[in-house]
């Protein structure tokens, strides 16, 4: 039974346990009144507490305002361009292609300075949006569905019924592998969007607050997404030659096969890669990598075991340059993220290396590990966007919500096998559909 079974079954036999009149009240009556005044306390008590950390913005002789090359207005995705081209992104195979009408592309930085492609959805037209404030400081904008209205219709009171529904939800979404962290975030954007909202005469409560719960999540995998393909391609009709990708994460995720798995999607779109062998510690590493790179028909720089994987990401640059190469994949060595020196010699790399992307790789059967791993990957590295591999398996999902609302980067690719073809672009509504069904 998927989260969404288990979230309608629970959630429809507290609503049938309880009288309706424990979760509303008649529009005119003094008990809406308060009902209205109790959401409008929430709501300003979160925006003040949005307010209270100013954002740590830097602004240099004049120069843009910008906080690590990442922030992007807030009405990027409110007000689409009608004319953009739709994403490339298709969800993980076996699904129907995807539509998405109404979809704009706009301009971010990634962790070093270059143009990101991002991927803006539509507004889906609610009359009623909530805005969940994520742990990594974005401002998400959630539609919250087509069973509130402006005018009539009666009260959405902060009750003990209510209460004990949104309870409910947490803990499916706790036993989805949803990170404590991002359940509550999403919960208090519920409730106070929801506290005091008018529900349409004749709409179910329950399928309301379904309909809401399924587009926070979406809200959450769609903030900061950005279009691989259409980046690398940009990048190269620049002139930014060679578009350089480092993979980054700790021991056992899959950074070795992945940066195989994007060699081959590279070639798939008609571009030259040669590969860097940047894991000189683990045993059996640089063989790996030579063995893919060799059945892919691309160079690969590496050394000895133990040599210096700044180096090697060095020199694959150069001879990238010198060839005429358009990508250089850089694989390193496995970090755990506790480790400082570990991570300082990644650090050097990534100085080195200067990538245009950072991608963090993470085991999505990891649940909250992985999270966490990616929290403290983003903290002392910072990386522009996650993998997460084994996607194929009986991963629940929750881990890429998590790590979404953890770091405020993106999920950007789906491992979804072991054959080269199996690195999907990642799609939010796939990953939602798959948790929900």
């Amino acid at each position: 039974m998927g989260l969404f079974d288990k979230f309608r079954k629970r959630v429809h036999e507290t609503v049938d346990a309880a009288d309706t009149e424990a979760f509303l009240a008649e529009a005119s009556s003094t008990e809406a009144q308060q009902a209205i005044a109790a959401g409008e306390a929430l709501r300003a008590e979160a925006l003040h507490s949005a307010l209270e950390p100013s954002a740590a913005v830097a602004v240099d002789d004049g120069s843009e305002a910008h906080d690590d090359g990442w922030e992007t207005p807030d009405d990027d995705w409110e007000e689409p361009e009608p004319d953009a081209p739709p994403s490339k992104a298709m969800p993980p195979a076996p699904q129907r292609p995807r539509s998405t009408p109404n979809v704009a592309l706009s301009m971010m930085r990634s962790t070093t300075g270059r143009q990101l492609v991002e991927v803006a959805t539509a507004p889906r037209g609610s009359s009623l949006h909530a805005d969940l404030l994520t742990e990594s400081g974005n401002r998400i904008s959630i539609d919250l569905g087509g069973g509130v209205v402006q005018e009539g219709g009666r009260v959405i009171k902060d009750s003990k019924a209510l209460e004990d529904l949104l309870e409910e939800l947490e803990w499916v979404l706790l036993e989805s592998d949803v990170s404590s962290d991002a359940v509550s975030g999403i919960i208090d954007a519920l409730r106070r969007e929801l506290v005091g909202a008018r529900l349409r005469r004749g709409a179910d409560l329950a399928k309301v607050l379904e309909a809401s719960l399924k587009r926070a999540l979406r809200g959450v995998l769609e903030a900061g997404y950005w279009d691989f393909d259409a980046t690398v391609a940009q990048a190269l009709a620049a002139g930014d030659t060679p578009v350089v990708i480092m993979l980054v994460g700790v021991n056992g995720t899959g950074k070795t096969t992945t940066a195989a798995k994007l060699a081959h999607r590279l070639q798939q779109s008609g571009h030259s890669v040669l590969a860097a062998a940047g894991d000189t510690f683990r045993a059996g590493a640089i063989q790996q990598l030579e063995t893919h790179c060799e059945r892919l028909g691309i160079r690969c720089i590496s050394s000895q075991r133990g040599g210096d994987s700044a180096a090697i990401a060095r020199d694959a640059v150069a001879s990238a340059k010198a060839k005429g190469i358009d990508v250089v994949l850089v694989d390193t060595a496995g970090r755990m993220q506790n480790k400082q020196n570990l991570m300082n010699e990644l650090a050097k790399v990534r100085r080195v290396a200067n990538p245009h992307l950072t991608l963090f790789v993470g085991d999505s059967l990891a649940g909250n590990d992985a999270v966490e791993q990616a929290r403290i990957f983003q903290s002392m590295l910072q990386f522009d966007g996650a993998v997460l591999t084994k996607l194929d398996t009986d991963a629940k999902g929750g881990a890429g919500l998590s790590i979404a609302y953890a770091t405020g980067r993106p999920i950007v690719f789906a491992g979804m096998g072991q054959d080269y073809g199996d690195l999907q672009p990642f799609d939010p509504d796939w990953l939602v559909e798959q948790i929900f069904a």
